[in-house]
């Protein structure tokens, strides 16, 4: 009986190490999902409350000093966002790298936010962890456009959107609020 136990715990161990010696941990064992709700959370009651500091404090130093309007971005959101959230749907993916000892951890999240107004994608870009520069740790990005727009306006690499802090749409999709 205790030769059982002691190769369970032996198999368990080498399978904890191989899965560290992955590079991204975290990603592996899955409490990303756990952070990307509380961001979540953090990200619509600020919302909700209309409080820009709450919202502005999410965001990283280094995102925040790329920003030419953070304040009107804010208000433009706080407008954009309506209803109460009714339903919520999540689909995340992460990246992570490993240079010559300095590691960074970037989450893109994405929900499908269903409000009694209207349905909504809030895709976000959190830095979790850049040991190289702590001043990126925090969001990076904050889109949320309606779902009706996804094709027009959202690519999930960030290649066409990708910006830092709030993502306003071109005004000539008729979705942003002038």
């Amino acid at each position: 009986m205790k030769s059982k136990k002691y190769n369970i715990l032996i198999f368990i161990s080498a399978l904890l190490l191989c899965l560290s010696s992955c590079g991204n941990p975290s990603l592996l064992i899955g409490d990303t999902a756990s952070m990307g709700e509380a961001r979540f959370k953090d990200i619509t009651s600020a919302i909700e409350d209309k409080n820009t500091e709450d919202l502005k404090s999410l965001f990283s130093t280094n995102a925040l000093k790329k920003v030419e309007n953070f304040e009107g971005d804010a208000e433009y959101l706080f407008d954009f966002f309506q209803g109460n959230i009714i339903s919520t749907k999540v689909a995340s993916a992460g990246s992570g790298s490993k240079n010559n000892g300095e590691r960074t951890e970037e989450i893109n999240y994405k929900y499908t936010v269903t409000t009694s107004k209207e349905k909504y994608i809030v895709f976000f870009t959190d830095v979790l962890v850049d040991t190289e520069n702590p001043d990126n740790e925090g969001l990076y990005m904050l889109q949320i456009i309606k779902e009706s727009d996804r094709k027009e306006q959202f690519d999930w690499g960030g290649d066409k959107t990708k910006c830092p802090g709030i993502y306003r749409p071109p005004a000539s999709t008729g979705s942003a609020i002038s």
